[in-house]
């Protein structure tokens, strides 16, 4: 049988049940479309966790204070202020491998300004945060 023979009974059998080829096709667009759209964002959901994580730096350390127990109820961590700037002083001194030690402190407060007042997070830090994070100023000191 040659491939023009096979090809008109083909078309043939096509032309004798639309409805199901037409649905055949749909599925098979569909189903290529999810595919790739399923890879498409599982590849920039991969990307953006990688910037991410190179972002936060490959060798950073995170130190953090305890917690503090009230009445039975654990209020979760750097709610006891136990490390000191003594300590991140002591750390980046005796510690070779440590370039910079940045302590930081967080807090929310309201600010006032005339007639206007805004609740805002506060942060503190020393200036090594710039070298820790890599995070230059644009403007400003």
């Amino acid at each position: 049988m040659s491939i023009f023979v096979s090809a008109r009974i083909a078309l043939r059998a096509l032309r004798a049940n639309v409805l199901r080829s037409v649905l055949t096709t749909l599925g098979i667009i569909i189903g290529v479309g999810a595919v790739i759209a399923m890879i498409s964002i599982g590849a920039g959901a991969q990307a953006r966790v990688a910037e991410q994580l190179k972002r936060l730096g490959s060798n950073l350390v995170y130190i953090t204070p305890g917690s503090v127990s009230s009445g039975g109820v654990r209020l979760g961590y750097g709610t006891r202020p136990s490390i000191t700037l003594d300590d991140a002083t002591a750390i980046s001194r005796e510690i070779p491998p440590v370039l910079a030690a940045a302590p930081s402190v967080w807090t929310s407060s309201q600010l006032v300004y005339g007639n206007m007042n805004w609740w805002a997070g506060i942060h503190g830090t020393s200036p090594a945060f710039d070298d820790v994070r890599s995070w230059p100023v644009a403007a400003g000191r």
